[in-house]
């Protein structure tokens, strides 16, 4: 009888182990799967990121030649007034060096 007892009591165990097992792996798969997902959105959201920065790097920079271009041609056009904001700012950086 204690035999009897002792077997169905191990069966039990076995079973609720096995099922236990099952659940992890259901568990384990679920994870890896909304972990996968994750790894999806912040990779589709960096590339993203990404390219908006590419695109306003590439409008950035078209405009830094534009305005370098102009003020290149306001140079030329007035050598006085240049010579005399360079020596300006250069008057300006020299007192805040000396600071």
């Amino acid at each position: 009888m204690a035999s009897k007892l002792r077997n169905d009591a191990e069966k039990t165990f076995e079973d609720q182990i096995a099922e236990l097992k099952k659940e992890l792996a259901s568990v384990t798969k679920k994870l890896s799967e909304q972990g996968s997902a994750l790894y999806d959105d912040a990779r589709d959201s960096a590339s993203d990121t990404y390219e908006t920065l590419r695109k306003r790097g590439r409008v950035a920079a078209r405009e830094v030649r534009h305005q370098a271009q102009a003020v290149s041609e306001t140079a030329r056009e007035n050598p006085l007034a240049t010579a005399a904001v360079v020596a300006g700012i250069g008057l300006v950086l020299a007192l805040l060096a000396r600071r």
